[in-house]
């Protein structure tokens, strides 16, 4: 009978010991999956980089891989508007000098949520629009579609010059409460690393328009 006995307590702290060591690794594994959670929805990755002639000049296109944090996204949903900067460098090696930059622009998009009509709005420089969602407000804030930022007579055709764009959350647009938040904690920071890629500007070939056929008169008839 003792025998019996202590055989139930030694298979009891046993198994008090496995169940142990099972939560342990039930709660690093969940500590593991917030992390990675965390990190992804604190990324900006580009992606379809393109500078394409237009109209003389050279636009950017571009996908943006973009998600925000549970706090920018209940942010939004109170009201606050969301202010991201995409910014766009050319730069030209100089061997006797520093780079020299020849374009640096930027241009903001904004994500606001309007109570009165249910619906988000979302601005992209001078257009706007409006989503009925806050995943579709997002769609239109990554892609990056014919926005011009090279003009003509700012690069030497045939020449090699390095771009770079990357895109940010401006936290200075915050109120001040918030602006405290995004300092202290990583999931309010949500910005992209400089994408850079190699662009040689050619000249455009412009296509004239087809030559009409002069219209046929009709001679009077003897």
């Amino acid at each position: 009978m003792d025998f019996f006995t202590r055989f139930l307590k030694n298979e009891s702290s046993r198994l008090k010991i496995r169940m142990h060591q099972l939560f342990n690794w039930i709660a690093k594994i969940f500590v593991l999956a917030t992390m990675v959670s965390f990190a992804h929805a604190n990324e900006i990755n580009f992606s379809n980089v393109s500078l394409a002639p237009l109209e003389k000049s050279w636009a950017l296109n571009a996908d943006v891989q973009l998600e925000l944090s549970p706090a920018l996204e209940q942010l939004v949903k109170k009201g606050v508007t969301l202010h991201f900067v995409t910014e766009f460098q050319l730069t030209k090696k100089r061997w006797y000098w520093l780079d020299d930059k020849v374009v640096d622009v930027q241009r903001v998009s904004k994500i606001s949520y309007q109570a009165l009509t249910n619906q988000y709005r979302v601005t992209l420089g001078t257009f706007s629009l409006t989503a009925a969602t806050l995943k579709q407000a997002l769609s239109a804030l990554k892609t990056i579609e014919d926005w011009v930022v090279i003009d003509p007579a700012a690069v030497e055709l045939k020449k090699p010059y390095q771009a770079a764009v990357r895109i940010r959350l401006d936290t200075n647009q915050l109120a001040k409460p918030f602006q405290v938040n995004a300092i202290n904690s990583k999931s309010w920071n949500l910005q992209s690393d400089w994408y850079r890629f190699e662009f040689v500007p050619m000249a455009q070939v412009s296509i004239a328009p087809a030559a009409q056929p002069a219209p046929q008169t009709t001679g009077a008839q003897p």
